[in-house]
């Protein structure tokens, strides 16, 4: 599935040379994380690894708001949905759901390129879901941050409570989680949640984009590498993680077309062209 070949109603790709970019693009509704839009992430996100070009990728939010969380008018109703014959098929139904969305969200983990997440306005309750799952996290000046899911009367069960705490401190993760309290752009930048803040939307588009141009310029194995050995490291021993690293580099950038692309331009001063292979 090629980015032309996609199609969604609340999601919408974009390709720029070798730069993707991933939209949720159901702005009406502040891109609330309806049903159709997290089941479509995996094939979306499919859909710009088939691109050959595409390098790296951008997740942003049409509209006003980055994403205001899980769309709760269209996910409620009875737990399980119509139709289970016991309170034990309707939890099991609950659970594949509940899977099911956090399938949805590891994809982009999972994904092999690097994903930027590029946040403005609210990102809320999913939203954190999707950014903490990206690589990379910036904001624009208004963007606010919150796990609200306590103030409904609900665990986030998602993916929050797993990766969060990889990104900033324990005592901050509590903080948000627990109290379900908003913060704004600038603490989210002092606290690590995320790299920087732009002035504007505009200027946080034109930074993650011009910042995923940057990534896309380096040999692509090496940059698939880094992501790999990185997401596989965090549940791995450093003795364990070294031997992963040594593997990967023996079996692929050692024995790649780049590197040999790369050591000429570096002795003849001229710039290298990447293929990735």
């Amino acid at each position: 599935m090629r980015p032309g070949e996609f199609h969604s109603d609340v999601l919408s790709l974009e390709v720029n040379g070798p730069v993707g970019t991933l939209w949720l693009d159901r702005p009406e509704k502040r891109n609330a994380m309806s049903r159709a839009l997290w089941t479509g992430l995996p094939g979306a996100l499919e859909a710009l690894r088939a691109d050959p070009e595409v390098r790296a990728v951008v997740l942003a939010g049409r509209g006003s708001s980055f994403c205001v969380g899980i769309d709760l008018a269209e996910l409620s109703g009875p737990v399980g949905g119509a139709g289970a014959t016991s309170v034990a098929q309707a939890n099991l139904r609950q659970l594949e759901s509940t899977r099911g969305f956090q399938a949805a969200i590891s994809s982009i983990a999972e994904f092999s390129l690097p994903v930027i997440a590029a946040v403005q306005g609210h990102c809320l309750g999913g939203g954190i879901d999707l950014i903490t799952a990206a690589d990379i996290r910036l904001a624009s000046s208004d963007a606010t941050f919150g796990v609200r899911e306590t103030k409904v009367g609900i665990v986030v069960d998602v993916e929050t409570l797993q990766r969060l705490p990889k990104i900033i401190g324990a005592g901050h993760v509590a903080e948000l989680a627990c109290a379900g309290r908003g913060i704004d752009a600038a603490r989210a930048e002092r606290i690590g949640l995320v790299n920087h803040v732009a002035p504007d939307v505009s200027a946080l588009y034109e930074h993650a984009h011009a910042l995923a141009a940057e990534i896309a310029a380096n040999e692509p194995l090496a940059v698939q590498g880094t992501k790999f050995i990185l997401r596989e490291s965090e549940d791995l021993t450093t003795e364990r993680s070294l031997l992963l690293n040594g593997l990967w580099t023996m079996t692929t950038t050692l024995r790649s077309n780049d590197l040999r692309e790369a050591i000429a331009a570096f002795g003849e001063k001229w710039a290298p062209a990447f293929k990735g292979s």
